[in-house]
């Protein structure tokens, strides 16, 4: 394996879990997260020679974002397709260690139904403030780091996510999800 090859797998594959974060919020419709994670990391191979260091967290979401625009603005082009859900999307994950019990079946699907209730209120914000909202609350960047990523003020990051999370609390409430209480 080439120097090259490992200062990229190094610098890069610690990321992996906040990159796929990033791609499942940033996927549109048709488009799976996997796939572009895969873009995200070819593209970020293909421009790592002229990387200069910095935060790679912040240029691998960068990367990803502009993968997900430039996929959408692809899809607007070509005719009209109807995606199919993925039939294990809607299974609940197997636990790899046995020692941790099992959560009940009715908890899985309530839970499986308050993720899809938050996804469907999350999609309903305007992208500016979902960005945010993803990069910060889910991915956990700071500030700062999403204002890099998104190319816009710290001010302006912060604007957003606070809009957005009212929105999106609103949007929650209205769509009877609750915050834990019976």
């Amino acid at each position: 394996m080439s120097s090259d090859h490992r200062a990229f797998l190094d610098a890069t594959l610690p990321y992996l879990d906040v990159v796929y974060q990033v791609a499942r919020h940033a996927a549109g419709d048709g488009q799976d997260p996997e796939d572009l994670v895969q873009e995200t990391y070819l593209r970020a191979y293909a421009g790592f020679g002229s990387y200069r260091g910095g935060n790679t967290r912040a240029w691998l979401a960068a990367i990803c974002l502009n993968a997900a625009r430039s996929q959408a603005r692809r899809r607007r082009r070509r005719p009209w397709e109807v995606p199919a859900r993925a039939p294990l999307d809607a299974l609940p994950a197997v636990y790899a260690d046995r020692s941790q019990a099992v959560p009940d079946v009715a908890d899985a699907v309530i839970a499986g139904l308050d993720a899809q209730a938050i996804t469907s209120c999350l999609a309903q914000l305007p992208e500016p403030q979902r960005l945010c909202i993803v990069l910060m609350d889910v991915a956990g960047y700071t500030a700062r780091e999403t204002a890099a990523v998104l190319g816009c003020p710290r001010g302006t990051v912060l604007a957003r996510t606070h809009r957005g999370r009212r929105r999106l609390a609103r949007l929650l409430t209205e769509a009877g999800v609750t915050h834990g209480q019976p």
